[in-house]
């Protein structure tokens, strides 16, 4: 074989090479899926005085203005974004009957001029796209209090285990990573990372409750946060983000003694302009051995938030991005991943930020997926998030950051794991707080399957943890006492004072629905009702009350049935809550802001897709990783097939030469 055909062979046997561990640029999002076939522009016109921020807008879609059999079965592809096309606005579909081309959908709107309008539109017509309608994301507060299935651990009451107390420390504790050292007296080792860029630090404990602080930090030069540990042999593995605050990074260093660490970093995910790579979390598989790394990409200037994923034999191997893929890609918040795995199950815990910080987890078969949100969603709200989980004997050990309003604290929470995984929902104690009455979720069957819904009896008063003056709180109910009653209340400041709106059921049909004000416990004003009405509360009905200065607008079935006035003002603002006498059921409770008149929408003539429109949708994670896929997949292909002619030019060539 002469020397330009081995030069020529191995240019070739390289490229192949190359095709086939090219997976870090294959792995980029792709760009924006042609599935989505057909956009509908939305105007928006506000007739009110004010401007309307982040404002929920009502849109009704019928076969007038809306292609029922180009969507979704269930409107799960259902999408909304900004002039641009490339914001996302959270939505929440009310109601979708595509057998009576009939629904009801909210959209989260950024602004509306005051005496103004605004332009959105809705994109449909993806069969691979994922449901991304939520009420969290699209009010001030929603509630549909979950849905069947065991869900996670029930954590215990939280303990503030660690807030700024050192000299150093120019921001509070935010995470805490632990591994079992059993050295200098401590069982457990703790890395602590600050908020924002503070810097990394250490802490030791006998109990993982009281932690007793290294005077001086580990890291704080850098922008360091977010440690995540492993104890390997004598090593101990630390995995953190570094530039937090600039271009953020994954990086490493490890350590022999677990106070000093390697002075030079290794750089595990590389920093890309415009995208954050931070919140790593480092996990051994306890079944196969292996090391995973998950850690969060995207942020507000990319666009998207995606969780993920890497893993090798070695803590070293990590930095090889050859098995890197997505496992949760969105177009709202969520980041902060961490691994825990417990009886078969591998639980991957996220936060979100649905107007305050959440905590959301997902639960799959293995360590890579695929990922499914356990239906107690959120397992933690009120400002609780970057959950780290650990497992010492048959404890769940939880370290989670606290928003307090003045500041961040760490907290500590345990869950007994012999007790097993929860299978009844609870009321969300950051939420919810009963005045009076018995208030639980409960099971209920009904022609589409069975689903969670909020039970009460006795004579009872749920109140919201949300406060304000001006505002819209509804919820669909019915009675289940013939003899009972049912309701709102708003501005409550008690139990014994608020305005309460409620629904009446009469003997002989129909149903009454009355406003009044309760004072220090009595009913003392009724300041309008209505009679007769053709309704019966032993139905599911809405009822609806839009509270601003001292008018109220009730609504039932999305009708308006009157206004209400106190001419006494005696409220100014209050929580609000519901309220029962004698048995109900209540079902997607909503708090959102107001508008006198509310915007009106109307959806305009269809838009087809054409090829020359390359760029309408920005953020279709599945058909965007579907891709990823799909180029990776030729690659290879390819690359296998350059490599058996090579291969097969070098037989030949020795066999000619023996001749």
């Amino acid at each position: 074989m002469s020397r330009r055909t081995f030069v020529l062979l191995a240019a070739l046997v390289a490229a192949s090479i190359a095709l086939v561990t090219v997976p870090s640029q294959a792995s980029q999002p792709a760009p924006a899926s042609p599935e989505w076939r057909y956009r509908r522009p939305i105007t928006i016109t506000n007739a009110s005085r004010a401007d309307l921020r982040d404002f929920q807008v009502r849109l009704t879609l019928d076969a007038r203005n809306f292609d029922f059999d180009l969507a979704q079965p269930d409107g799960g592809d259902l999408r909304f974004a900004d002039e641009d096309g490339r914001r996302y606005l959270p939505h929440w579909v009310e109601r979708y009957d595509a057998g009576a081309q009939q629904a009801t959908v909210w959209v989260k709107t950024p602004h509306i001029p005051a005496a103004g309008q605004r332009t959105i539109y809705l994109y449909y017509g993806s069969p691979m796209a994922d449901d991304l309608s939520g009420g969290g994301r699209t009010f001030e507060m929603f509630d549909d209090f979950g849905r069947p299935g065991l869900g996670y651990y029930t954590f215990g009451p939280p303990v503030t285990v660690m807030t700024r107390t050192e000299a150093w420390e120019t921001e509070a504790p935010h995470t805490l990573s632990v591994v079992e050292l059993n050295r200098d007296g401590y069982r457990y080792w703790g890395y602590y990372g600050l908020a924002d860029c503070g810097g990394i630090g250490l802490a030791r404990s006998n109990d993982l409750v009281n932690w007793i602080k290294w005077p001086a930090p580990l890291l704080n030069r850098d922008g360091e946060r977010w440690p995540s540990v492993q104890r390997v042999g004598d090593r101990i593995y630390m995995i953190y983000d570094r530039d937090h605050c600039g271009v953020s990074h994954v990086v490493m260093r490890t350590s022999t003694d677990g106070v000093h660490f390697d002075p030079e970093y290794r750089v595990i995910v590389p920093q890309e302009p415009g995208v954050r790579n931070q919140n790593p979390a480092l996990f051994r598989d306890p079944q196969s051995g292996m090391f995973y790394l998950y850690w969060f990409r995207g942020g507000s200037d990319a666009g998207f938030w995606q969780i993920r994923m890497r893993r090798a034999w070695s803590v070293e191997g990590l930095a090889d991005p050859a098995s890197e893929r997505v496992l949760i890609d969105v177009p709202y918040e969520l980041a902060a991943p961490n691994m825990m795995f417990h009886d078969g199950v591998y639980f991957l815990s996220t936060e979100v930020n649905e107007n305050a910080w959440k905590t959301k987890i997902y639960a799959g078969p293995s360590p890579a997926g695929p990922f499914t949100p356990l239906p107690d969603a959120p397992q933690l709200s009120d400002n609780q998030a970057c959950l780290f989980q650990h497992v010492f004997t048959t404890t769940l050990h939880g370290y989670i950051c606290k928003d307090t309003g003045a500041g961040w604290v760490l907290n500590y929470r345990s869950a007994d794991l012999s007790a097993g995984r929860s299978a009844r929902r609870q009321l969300d104690p950051g939420v919810w707080t009963a005045l009076s009455g018995a208030w639980t979720p409960a099971e209920v069957g009904e022609a589409l399957g069975v689903r969670i819904v909020l039970s009460a009896t006795g004579d009872g008063l749920l109140m919201t943890a949300l406060p304000g003056s001006d505002y819209v709180f509804e919820a669909r109910g019915r009675l289940q006492d013939a003899a009972g009653k049912w309701g709102l209340a708003v501005r409550v400041q008690d139990a014994d004072n608020h305005y309460r709106v409620e629904i009446e059921r009469f003997v002989n049909g129909g149903a009454y629905l009355r406003v009044y004000r309760v004072v220090n416990g009595v009913r003392e004003a009724d300041l309008a009702g209505a009679s007769n009405l053709a309704l019966d509360p032993l139905v599911w009905l809405k009822l609806s009350v839009a509270i601003r200065g001292n008018e109220m607008r009730i609504a039932l079935n999305d009708q308006d049935e009157f206004v209400a006035v106190d001419p006494e003002a005696r409220f100014a603002s209050g929580r609000s809550a519901l309220w029962v006498a004698g048995s109900a059921q209540f079902d997607d409770v909503i708090w959102r802001k107001v508008a006198m008149p509310e915007p009106e929408a109307i959806v305009g003539a269809r838009e087809q897709r054409s090829e020359a429109h390359t760029n309408w949708l920005g953020f279709d994670g599945a058909a965007r990783s579907m891709a990823t896929a799909a180029s990776h997949r030729w690659l290879t292909w390819l690359a296998a097939l350059l490599t058996l002619i090579a291969l097969g030019i070098v037989v030949v060539g020795f066999l000619r030469n023996r001749r």
